[in-house]
């Protein structure tokens, strides 16, 4: 009865990853990623917002259009003095105009604003680049550490099919009477530990999985996708003078510092002419047209020469004009010189910051590459460990059906192949890690995997 409940439990084990699944490439899931990662489509709305601003319509003159209208009642009848018109007036009125008004600092101030706003939008974009460079980084790693958590849950289930295997031949002997209690007891608890590391693998797969889901901007993080990439990985001889180089040109972080740095140059340049006198040009028309109601008027105050009566009387009046004013700062507490100065110092300290920026990547580099280095090396001890150990085991395994060797000595041969797979699969997604590190510090993402 034991028995049939441990090839129970078991089954349902294997059940949980044996169930159909869409297939998704590595290639697949970066164009996913790069689709419908969260931080990509923040940035690529902040680089619309940077589009929008860089415009010459912040630097042209503003133009603005007023209309006023009135209508007045003047009530004289009720007028104490013997010389007004005892009646009624009504007025009304429109008034339209158009005004204009442009601040000219200078041609220079213009040109430099407009290189300002490219520059501003040239680092959002860059701003968008670095993201979409760690992102594709994050899903290369993510991937691959969903791969590796899948790889050591297929040596989990090895070793515990082997397990199984053994327990099930002890159990049969068991019943036919040639096997010893201790044996089936130590079987038993081997199959038992077996099934707990499977368990936990297959939980540490899972979160792998969801992992996964999120960095390629997957909506169902209980999605499953049968990833179609091996742990494979082709060794390139590198050298630090070549990596540096595309460090100094495609290292995205750099560009985007050049760009900064670029920035303050404009801003410096632009609180200089702030020394220059101001020209602000500024024109205006109107149009006003009055008509009043006269018809309560006494009849001989509405009475032509001709004989003709006037009800209304209309008039009409143009007023335009243009206008300059120079300004000059005489004094102003020296607030233009302190914010050339405060320019100026922001300017080196963008510089020092690009210098500690190109400091650090070169560090970086370094490490990055020796990294890259020795684990090839560990990956090539692992590699030669894990090959001996699959031979042994399967000498064991035959060793253990004949019975020249014990249960402990078979188990103490399985557990050193479980070790030796998962520390050589570990080791392949090490170097895949310092490979991606490479690309990311060479610019090398954007140009394999960007779009």
């Amino acid at each position: 009865m034991k028995y049939n409940y441990y090839i129970f439990f078991i089954v349902l084990l294997f059940a949980n990853v044996s169930v159909a699944q869409q297939q998704l490439s590595l290639n697949e899931a970066i164009s996913l990623g790069l689709e419908r990662h969260y931080d990509i489509r923040i940035e690529g709305r902040n680089v619309e917002i940077a589009k929008l601003n860089n415009n010459w319509g912040a630097l042209f003159p503003s133009l603005t259009g007023t209309i006023q209208g009135s209508r007045t009642t003047f009530d004289n009848r009720e007028a104490l003095s013997p010389f007004a018109i005892l009646a009624k007036t009504n007025t009304s009125q429109i008034q339209p105009g158009v005004n204009v008004n442009w601040n000219l600092l200078s041609i220079a101030n213009i040109t430099i604003g407009k290189r300002q706003l490219e520059q501003m939008q040239a680092e959002s974009q860059g701003n968008a680049d670095i993201v979409v460079a760690n992102s594709i980084q994050a899903i290369i790693l993510g991937y691959y550490g969903a791969v590796l958590q899948k790889r050591r849950l297929d040596e989990f289930q090895k070793q515990l099919s082997l397990s199984r295997d053994k327990y099930e031949l002890l159990v049969i002997k068991a019943e036919m009477g040639s096997a010893v209690t201790s044996d089936l007891l130590l079987e038993e608890g081997n199959f038992l530990t077996d099934s707990a590391n499977y368990i936990n693998q297959l939980l540490t797969y899972n979160n792998a999985a969801s992992n996964l889901n999120f960095l390629i901007g997957e909506p169902n993080p209980d999605r499953e996708y049968l990833l179609t990439d091996d742990l494979v990985f082709e060794y390139e001889e590198l050298t630090f003078q070549d990596l540096s180089n595309l460090v100094e040109t495609q290292n995205l972080d750099l560009q985007k510092q050049y760009l900064t740095q670029s920035i303050l140059g404009s801003t410096t340049k632009l609180r200089k002419l702030d020394r220059y006198p101001t020209l602000t040009l500024g024109g205006n028309y109107t149009w006003t047209r009055n008509r009043q109601d006269i018809s309560d008027w006494p009849l001989d105050f509405r009475t032509g020469e001709d004989g003709s009566i006037t009800n209304a009387g209309n008039n009409e009046n143009f007023n335009y004009g243009l206008n300059f004013t120079i300004s000059f700062n005489l004094f102003d507490g020296g607030r233009v010189n302190r914010a050339i100065k405060e320019a100026l110092i922001r300017e080196d300290i963008g510089n020092i910051q690009t210098d500690k920026l190109k400091a650090s990547l070169y560090r970086d580099l370094v490490q990055a590459l020796d990294q890259y280095r020795i684990r090839k090396q560990l990956y090539d001890i692992n590699d030669r460990r894990f090959q001996a150990s699959e031979q042994n085991l399967n000498i064991s395994e035959e060793k253990f059906k004949n019975g020249t060797i014990n249960s402990f000595d078979y188990r103490t041969v399985q557990n050193n192949n479980l070790s030796a797979a998962t520390v050589r699969l570990q080791s392949i997604f090490d170097l895949i890690d310092s490979q991606v590190t490479l690309m990311r510090l060479t610019g090398g993402l954007m140009q394999e995997y960007g779009q």
